[in-house]
């Protein structure tokens, strides 16, 4: 797995010491296997790697406790860490969770120069997403799902797990014996992409085991198409 992040740094040519990385850091497995390769190829290449961890402060001492979770493995691999708790008055849905992690990400971004985000999205996120996209009405553009690197106000967002299952991340995690943070909240189906996950993903690899990389395929396709009719 170090060898494919290892690969889109070259590919986009931020494998060199002139760039800052800031990763968002749940602590789950997610990003904890992205953070972890990264601060190993941080001493291949010598690029500065910080750690920003949003406390949405939902969860009470829980999200504490996953927020001191994070700042110990960042101590203990010499990771610089950035945490900052949402008010609470924030309203408490998945839309103003992610505008609030993206904003989050940007005010450290203007701080930094030749600063760069890394999320942590898997294959598995990105399959959930488009049938979240088809179920609620899209086009070849929703189509096309999540991308490898989008562009957010100037700066540019990286996501090198991308052709990485959840299972497959965790397996790494395991390997190497990183402990992840559990977040309850993943498991209320009262979010939508919880209750895709959840319910809808099984039920669709009882039809096909591999569902999940049919339908990533689905968005490759939507992405050439798209090259094409601009071409």
């Amino acid at each position: 797995m170090i060898d494919i992040v290892d690969k889109f740094l070259k590919k986009n040519n931020l494998n060199n010491s002139d760039n800052t990385f800031l990763v968002g850091f749940s602590g789950g497995y997610d990003s904890l296997c992205l953070l972890d390769i990264l601060n190993n190829l941080s001493k291949k290449y010598g690029f500065k790697l910080i750690a920003l961890h949003l406390n949405h402060n939902w969860r009470g001492d829980e999200s504490l406790q996953d927020e001191l979770n994070c700042k110990k493995f960042c101590e203990i691999n010499s990771i610089e860490f950035i945490s900052e708790t949402l008010d609470a008055c924030v309203k408490k849905d998945e839309n103003s969770a992610r505008q609030a992690r993206y904003d989050f990400f940007l005010k450290y971004a203007e701080k930094y120069p030749d600063s760069c985000i890394f999320t942590a999205h898997t294959r598995s996120d990105n399959a959930e997403t488009i049938i979240y996209r088809i179920v609620k009405g899209t086009g070849i553009k929703g189509l096309q799902g999540i991308s490898p690197v989008r562009e957010l106000d100037n700066y540019k967002v990286y996501r090198p797990l991308l052709t990485m299952s959840r299972d497959e991340i965790e397996s790494y995690c395991i390997s190497k014996g990183l402990i992840a943070n559990n977040d309850s909240s993943n498991l209320d189906i009262n979010y939508k992409r919880n209750f895709i996950r959840h319910k809808v993903m099984p039920k669709l690899k009882e039809i096909n085991f591999n569902a999940e990389k049919s339908i990533v395929s689905l968005a490759n396709i939507a992405v050439s198409h798209s090259n094409i009719v601009n071409e």
